[in-house]
């Protein structure tokens, strides 16, 4: 029954329109004055040649991007898939084109090019010719800028058209292409969540984990079905609050590397039977097809299923018991034979790595069979990576992977290619380096293969990551691309000994078999969900049935590896839980 104050309210508002008596076609009768309705914004693919849009094959691109206007924001769009350049690049294959100017950029056969015209008038057919795409948009502004710059890698596929003519082309005129091949950029409210509770939750918990001591800052990233709805960060590198941690800061992986390092490689060469699972550990290396590890099996050890001991601390062996470095170890002074700098200060002999080799050799398995967490195996993987495909380790994992993905930053040795403010610090090491650990590998083994090793050592930004870890979702495939077969995918990411309690995949870790309470993940994430987790405070982790993905990261080691707050607190699962809640159950978080 109709309230009486409503209906009142109702009967007013229809006399009130009666009174106007506009029709459908936004013609006020009285007036006959037309209503101007504002046309709705489009943005449609004009002009593609050779099918350029979606890009592909980002590894084979040099791009540099072109307006006449203020570039800043666009740029940091496009530089979301890939390395962009913004000022001219006599080596660059492609250029992005936004609008004209009177420095407009020549464009010639030998460079593919891409022209956005947004909110421009239409430059006349003969220009248009020498462009192998062609982007319009009726509007201008941030959002248009980053719907385009979508468009062009495959974030978000081109479906508009022409809303009247413009220039040679009629209304109803534009391309379609295919969306959702790499990340595509939103919001949880654009997909239905009450973003602004996702948001409070959120950052509840990470300003309390800050404050608490977890660690000085942290950066989180959300996905889900391949869309990036939050970006988010939180505190400091250190914790004298002097530089902010900004998105495009490099982490230390940690142990994330077991799953981002030779793990990859070693997949794509099963898919080319190089690889076997029930190879046994001499297979590849002739070092190893001797002593008491000579049986056993890639699919026990990659599983921790192996009987392996957990870790060895090399550096320890170095020292003598009057505290000074062993023959062929270590020494203060760099040389042609102590070429491998730890720190500024002290060098590695070159050929230390034969000796970690023997120390895995020799080291006695475990008297128990079952699960162990051990990173020996993974330092061996990039020679058996290297021996396998016959190319140097880190250029084989950006050739065939990060550079493919567009994703530059992920590294070893990251002082290399970025300066210290771009990198966040782990440890102030008091017992081995001592030094604060800064751009260079917080692992101490790791730190001693010269910063390259599977076990550790890798680098990169949160959103690089996100996008290896999105192709391992998505079962081997991003940007149009395969990487992996979904059937390895599927191999990979399964747990090979549940029965016997361990929930390991194949270098992944899973959610814990029992007592998910207490587990690292949320409780809520599937049994076939995988990630990893990493010493220095990172953690990613991914999931196929729910197509959530989770990155988060932090520096909880720094000022010491001492603090175990992250633990303590449960940050990482309380987060990850936080996002199950709302985005898999809508009707209780309504937008």
């Amino acid at each position: 029954m109709i309230k009486p104050f409503l209906l009142g309210l109702a009967l007013l508002l229809a006399a009130q329109l009666e009174a106007q008596n506009i029709d459908s076609l936004g013609v006020d009768q009285a007036t006959q004055d037309t209503v101007i309705v504002p046309e709705s914004p489009v943005i449609v693919l004009l002009k593609n040649k050779n099918t350029l849009i979606p890009l592909k094959r980002l590894d084979t691109l040099r791009i540099e991007f072109w307006t006449g206007q203020n570039s800043e924001k666009m740029t940091s769009f496009l530089g979301r898939y890939t390395l962009i350049n913004e000022v001219p690049n006599a080596e660059y294959n492609l250029i992005i084109q936004s609008g004209f100017g009177h420095e407009s950029p020549s464009v010639n056969d030998n460079k593919l090019s891409i022209l956005c015209l947004l909110a421009a008038d239409s430059p006349n057919s003969e220009i248009l010719k020498n462009y192998d795409a062609v982007i319009y948009s009726n509007k201008n502004g941030h959002d248009i800028e980053d719907q385009v710059s979508q468009l062009i890698f495959g974030g978000i596929g081109a479906s508009d058209t022409l809303l009247s003519p413009y220039g040679d082309f009629s209304t109803g005129d534009g391309l379609q292409t295919e969306g959702g091949l790499r990340f595509s950029f939103t919001s949880p409210e654009a997909l239905g969540y009450d973003g602004e509770l996702l948001r409070h939750k959120l950052d509840s918990v990470a300003v309390a984990a800050i404050d608490s001591g977890v660690a000085p800052g942290i950066q989180l990233l959300i996905a889900k079905d391949g869309k990036v709805l939050l970006q988010k960060t939180y505190g400091y590198h250190t914790y004298d609050s002097l530089t902010p941690v900004q998105a495009d800061n490099l982490y230390d992986f940690a142990s994330v590397t077991k799953i981002t390092g030779a793990l990859p490689a070693l997949m794509k060469l099963h898919d080319k039977n190089k690889f076997d699972l029930d190879a046994t550990m001499g297979t590849y290396l002739d070092y190893f097809s001797k002593g008491n590890k000579k049986d056993i099996q890639y699919r026990q050890i990659l599983s921790h299923n192996a009987q392996l001991k957990a870790w060895i601390p090399y550096w320890t062996t170095t020292i003598k018991k009057n505290g000074k470095y062993r023959s062929k170890t270590l020494t203060h002074d760099a040389s042609v034979d102590y070429a491998i700098k730890i720190v500024d200060g002290l060098y590695l002999h070159n050929d230390y790595k034969n000796k970690i080799y023997k120390q895995i050799r020799k080291s006695p398995l475990n008297e128990n069979p079952g699960y162990v967490y051990s990173g020996l195996s993974f330092y061996i993987y990039p020679e058996i990576v290297e021996r396998l495909t016959g190319e140097d380790y880190e250029s084989h994992l950006k050739s065939n992977f990060y550079d493919p993905l567009g994703a530059h930053t992920i590294t070893y040795n990251p002082l290399r290619f970025y300066p210290l403010n771009k990198i966040i610090p782990t440890e102030i090491d008091t017992f081995f380096r001592m030094t604060p650990l800064h751009g260079t590998v917080h692992d101490e083994g790791a730190a001693m293969m010269n910063g390259v090793s599977s076990n550790a050592g890798l680098f990169g930004t949160t959103l690089d990551l996100a996008k290896l870890i999105q192709m391992y979702l998505w079962k081997g495939t991003y940007g149009g691309e395969r990487y992996i077969s979904t059937i390895t995918m599927e191999k990979f990411t399964a747990c090979h000994y549940c029965q016997e309690g361990n929930r390991r995949g194949l270098g992944f870790d899973k959610p814990v078999l029992q007592d998910k309470e207490n587990g690292s993940t949320a409780v809520d994430a599937s049994d076939h969900s995988f990630g990893h987790s990493g010493y220095t405070g990172t953690f990613v982790w991914a999931d196929p049935d729910t197509g959530i993905l989770f990155v988060f990261m932090s520096n909880r080691v720094y000022p010491t590896r001492d603090n175990r707050k992250l633990y303590q607190l449960n940050v990482r699962p309380a987060m990850h839980q936080i996002i199950y809640d709302i985005l898999l159950n809508p009707l209780q978080y309504p937008h």
